[in-house]
């Protein structure tokens, strides 16, 4: 067997065990025995089991914080446009299909975000949707600034801004937990996402007292 089949058959392994009992329960010494290898053929490839789960879950999730971060910047740039139309909602509710591309790239590797959504508690990883939370905030912080230079008398409502990003990241949750098919996902996320674009332009901007 060579070694990218031992390290496949790890992951693979690993992957079962963590889905059955999660990360802080999971057993290397389950994993080593159901892949056919020794606990030593594991270190071979891995530190611990930290960066087993990792080797599932990281790559997956690293290309998606480059995805938001890309939308993020992306719709900044529509926010601070000098053209009304470009940065009204109407605009915005036409041009969202990037957010729902998002959704696709998550049903794409859906084993790898359910793992960090549902079994990832005691693991590095255990954290994430906060992190996610905070990095759709930071988005939504820069496109209303971008907004509100063509807004005189308006400021951001603080609470609704963390709010919003919260509701955001809680809406891919629920349908990762609760449509495992990519194709109903898809359509729901088309509509949710429309609804999003809407509250965030009715509810983020309050006028100056």
């Amino acid at each position: 067997m060579s070694d990218n089949e031992t390290r496949q058959k790890l992951i693979d392994s690993a992957k079962k065990e963590f889905f059955e009992n999660g990360f802080a329960k999971a057993s290397l010494r389950k994993i080593c025995t159901n892949a056919g290898v020794t606990t030593g053929a594991l270190y071979f490839f891995f530190k611990n089991k930290d960066d087993l789960f990792s080797a599932i879950v990281a790559p997956p999730l690293l290309k998606l914080k480059e995805m938001l971060i890309k939308h993020n910047r992306e719709d900044e740039e529509y926010m601070g446009s000098p053209d009304e139309q470009t940065r009204s909602v109407e605009n915005q509710l036409s041009t969202h299909k990037e957010a729902v591309t998002m959704v696709g790239y998550l049903y794409d590797n859906y084993d790898a975000f359910l793992l960090l959504l549902t079994k990832s508690q005691g693991s590095v990883y255990e954290n994430c949707t906060d992190d996610f939370v905070a990095l759709m905030e930071e988005g939504f912080r820069s496109g209303a600034e971008a907004l509100l230079k063509n807004m005189p008398g308006c400021h951001i409502d603080e609470y609704m801004l963390h709010w919003l990003a919260h509701m955001d990241i809680e809406m891919f949750i629920h349908l990762l937990t609760h449509v495992p098919e990519k194709e109903k996902g898809l359509a729901y996320a088309e509509k949710m996402i429309g609804a999003m674009v809407k509250m965030w332009f009715d509810l983020l901007f309050v006028k100056d007292e």
